[in-house]
């Protein structure tokens, strides 16, 4: 129920920012983006116009405002302007407050046009490295799915799904909680998915970064299962399957609901929406899945396997 409802609230809120969009359209200014730029100290970049179909009296405030500070870090005013007139807007180097620890701030660019307001949020990413700004607006990933890391089915079985679906061999003699990477869309890491071994016992379950924290994931649909081994796998789109799989938190026998077998495939394949900048300070993690650590834990994985 309670996923219900967030994913009800998700459309919900598509549904306002869409009709936002569609009465800013409507009623005289409409908003661009490119990006996203990469700025040192004292640059700026060209990255927002605005078309005007209902000019009014000529005049559009534009102004960047610090959302935490609530401060106006730049300012522009444009006159004279005519229907179907397209500006383009800037946006400066900023690091006010900005930290390693702390590196992403929202900056909010309004447009004032004929007395109305339209907004349009963007996110500032600080990098001690070099001292730059990274500038750049949020994205949406909408219906992606999500798997705990380890080898993709389709470089281990060729012809199998076309998809980057991740599965995970995991070694259910070892006690305790052994924790997985979360990764969503083969490109970000969006949480954490742990399985928990108490004697015949096992329990899966997972966490989205910020859940507790206000973060923009939301989860669809859940579907996890244990594969005997690769060469019993013939199918990995849960909507279609045989297996029903389990339901996260639920205690699983190994004894009874494995059969006994240790040496397991966990096949984790939830359905996502989330946002890239997963709270309003915070960027996920892109999933680099060619990095030496990780290409040394797959072949751990791999070797560990059922053939």
């Amino acid at each position: 129920m309670k996923n219900i409802l967030r994913v009800f609230a998700s459309a919900l809120l598509l549904m306002l920012v869409f009709s936002a969009s569609a009465l800013a359209a409507e009623k005289g200014l409409t908003i661009s983006y490119t990006g996203p730029a990469t700025l040192h100290e004292g640059e700026t970049a060209q990255m927002l116009t605005t078309k005007i179909k209902k000019p009014g009296d000529g005049t559009v405030v534009y102004t960047l405002t610090d959302t935490v500070k609530k401060t106006i870090i730049y300012s522009k005013t444009e006159t004279g302007v005519t229907e179907g007139q397209e500006i383009k807007w800037s946006v400066p180097y900023y690091d006010k407050e900005m930290t390693e620890k702390k590196p992403v701030k929202k900056i909010r660019a309004s447009f004032k046009l004929d007395g109305k307001t339209y907004s349009y949020d963007l996110f500032y990413t600080y990098s001690k490295k070099d001292s730059t700004v990274t500038v750049e607006r949020a994205a949406w990933y909408n219906e992606n799915t999500a798997c705990s890391f380890g080898p993709a089915f389709r470089d281990v079985v060729p012809g199998l799904t076309d998809q980057w679906y991740l599965f995970t061999p995991i070694d259910l003699t070892r006690q305790g909680r052994q924790t997985f990477e979360y990764v969503a869309s083969n490109m970000y890491l969006i949480g954490e998915v742990y399985v928990d071994v108490n004697g015949d016992n096992v329990q899966v379950t997972y966490y989205n970064f910020y859940d507790d924290k206000g973060g923009n994931t939301e989860t669809l649909t859940e579907y996890f299962t244990f594969f005997p081994d690769i060469d019993s796998v013939t199918n990995v789109e849960p909507e279609t399957m045989d297996d029903l799989g389990f339901r996260f938190g639920q205690n699983i026998s190994i004894a009874e609901d494995l059969n006994g077998d240790t040496n397991v495939l966990l096949f984790v394949r939830n359905r996502v929406t989330y946002r890239d900048y997963v709270t309003d300070s915070h960027k996920l993690t892109r999933f680099w899945p060619n990095l030496s650590e990780r290409k040394a834990l797959r072949q751990q994985m791999m070797a560990m396997m059922d053939r």
